[in-house]
């Protein structure tokens, strides 16, 4: 058992470990007691069992007790209390999956499917959130997870759910499989800034830079590159999973408290997609990956678009939004374009506090600029270079989240010059900004090209009856997608691995083929439409499914010919790219 049970590491960087947690341990508590009032809160309004009030007063005891309980450690992160301090949180996990076994043994009743479903959900988002929270250190995430998990799958087993206690055991392995992953992705972390520290130190002691420094330096930068594709692709999967998840639950019977609820998890969820999303925009722009296709571009269609998604993030905020109606057409990527504008305006409405945001189209000669104006903070004319530096960012020191991560201007430049655009500034402090991005014109088409937007009429139902061959390694991923294209009416044939496919194209021949681009043995999706190809002398229309954020991954899996979409994917985007490739002739 000794040698089963993760060790904690050496002293020096358990207390770097330990540092990681105890940031976020307040903001952990107080989630694990609204989670509870949350929970609560439904069982009361589905079985009327009034008695779980004290099990949440109970969590939130032992919440508080956790959170103030740190006094008894004043010195733990130092190097003499943090392993104390790390066997307490242990401790404290245990007494709460002690809590949640009571909870769904006193609660989870089998007259009410939605008991069980409650206890599920909250399950789910916990474990999500504390696997990124303690993955720093690996006792302790093995311990959050197994508190959480294992309880509920007994309480589920004692009910006689043995379908869903069987699928938690499940959900535990693939939990337990890839916190080794978060873990060494955070060890890696914390090796570097070792490393950077020990860097600074001997650059301070040195009046020039040396070429072994510059070494030292590049390749520091290249493992933040390694970070990030890790990182963001250990993340997606169970969060590319969880997405489409909660697509197939809504699309089930649930009450309208089921529905809201289902609703938050998938705003939580949404928020984590866009941060992901970022960090891949970021790679792709760093790869190079990225080719503009300018088409004329009516810019009316863009601004009302814009304008339907942000002047209420802007009211929210009281602030005004206006958008002046423009008739102009101008020559652009229309993918690309929004994605810039979409960028420049979330930063205008985030750093304004007071007045408004005007986005506006003015002719100049031939073409036309599009400008994003704001009365927000201003930029000083010192930084007006730096702002389109990656994770460079204005008035956030403390890294707030919310402020994003400081890669939407970086973004926009490398969109802009994959078009061959240019970006202009002009700001003064405390009285705002405006960004313009000068296009060319374009004659008015037939049919003025917009934004892509819904689905064209009549596709709704175009892909019943398509047989699709889906191939991925992830057990969750396949039930997932198979649940998903069977409700639009697919026939669906899932495999785990290449070397299942060749025997399946004997007796089913699809129309169509998602793969998943890293799959196990090394193996990647461009083999498996490569062998698809060899077996039926024809090339099959496809979807390459990826998480990974790494230039050269990304660069191989646009080498299929294929349509490529990032994890986390979003169910309608997913189905307008199937229905894409269903009209295309074959």
């Amino acid at each position: 058992m000794r040698h089963w049970l993760p060790r904690f590491d050496a002293p020096a960087m358990l207390v770097a470990q330990m540092e990681l947690i105890d940031q976020g341990f307040g903001k952990a508590m107080l989630g694990a007691i609204l989670t509870a009032a949350m929970l609560a809160g439904g069982i009361i309004l589905t079985t009327g069992a009034y008695g779980i009030i004290g099990w949440a007063l109970a969590m939130t005891v032992v919440c508080g007790i956790g959170y103030y309980g740190r006094a008894y450690f004043p010195q733990r992160n130092g190097a003499v209390q943090a392993r104390r301090y790390a066997g307490a949180m242990i401790l404290l996990f245990f007494v709460l999956g002690v809590l949640w076994a009571i909870g769904g043994w006193r609660f989870i009743d089998p007259r009410y499917p939605a008991t069980v479903l409650y206890f599920l959900v909250t399950i789910a988002c916990s474990v999500a959130g504390g696997l990124v929270y303690c993955s720093p250190s690996l006792p302790v995430v093995t311990g959050y997870v197994l508190s959480r998990v294992l309880p509920l799958g007994v309480v589920l087993w004692r009910v006689g759910d043995v379908y869903l206690a069987l699928a938690t055991a499940l959900f535990m392995t693939l939990i337990l499989g890839v916190r080794k992953s978060y873990y060494q992705v955070s060890a890696r972390s914390i090796q570097l800034r070792f490393q950077n520290d020990a860097l600074i130190a001997q650059l301070r002691q040195q009046s020039d830079i040396t070429d072994q420094a510059r070494l030292e330096a590049e390749r520091a930068n290249r493992a933040k590159s390694v970070f990030l594709a890790c990182a963001s692709h250990d993340l997606r999967q169970p969060m590319h999973a969880l997405g489409l998840f909660l697509v197939a639950l809504g699309r089930t019977d649930l009450s309208a408290k089921q529905t809201e609820l289902v609703g938050h998890v998938a705003a939580s969820a949404g928020a984590a997609r866009e941060m992901l999303n970022t960090l891949l925009d970021f790679s792709r722009v760093e790869a190079g990956v990225i080719v503009a296709r300018p088409v004329p571009v009516a810019v009316q269609a863009l601004l009302r678009k814009l304008d339907s998604e942000f002047a209420p993030q802007a009211r929210a905020k009281r602030l005004r939004y206006r958008t002046r109606d423009s008739d102009a057409v101008v020559l652009a990527d229309p993918l690309l374009l929004e994605m810039v504008m979409r960028n420049l305006i979330a930063n205008a409405i985030r750093y304004t506090e007071r007045g408004g945001v005007l986005v506006a189209c003015r002719r100049r000669g031939d073409g036309a600029v599009l400008e994003v104006w704001d009365t927000g903070i201003g930029i000083p004319a010192a930084q007006h270079a730096d702002i389109f530096r990656e994770f460079h960012q204005l008035a956030n020191p403390e890294r707030d989240r919310q402020k994003g991560l400081g890669l939407g201007l970086a973004i926009v430049q490398g969109l802009l010059a994959a078009m061959g655009l240019r970006i202009s500034l002009a700001s003064r402090v405390a009285r705002g900004s405006v960004f313009r991005v000068p296009l060319p014109g374009a004659e008015r088409p037939a049919a003025a090209t917009g934004v892509l937007s819904a689905d064209p009429p009549g596709t709704a139902s175009s892909l019943a009856g398509l047989r699709l061959l889906v191939v991925d390694d992830d057990q969750l991923s396949r039930v997932v997608l198979d649940e998903i294209l069977s409700g639009w009416g697919c026939h669906c044939r899932a495999l785990a691995a290449l070397d299942e496919v060749r025997p399946a194209l004997q007796d089913f021949l699809p129309d169509l083929v998602i793969t998943d681009f890293r799959l196990r043995d090394q193996r990647t999706g461009n083999d498996v439409l490569a062998a698809i190809e060899d077996e039926l002398g024809r090339a099959v229309p496809a979807i390459v499914l990826t998480g990974d954020t790494a230039p050269e991954r990304l660069r191989e899996a646009l080498a299929s010919g294929a349509i490529l979409l990032h994890k986390p994917v979003d169910a309608e985007a997913l189905r307008a790219a199937l229905q894409g490739l269903a009209a295309r002739p074959r």
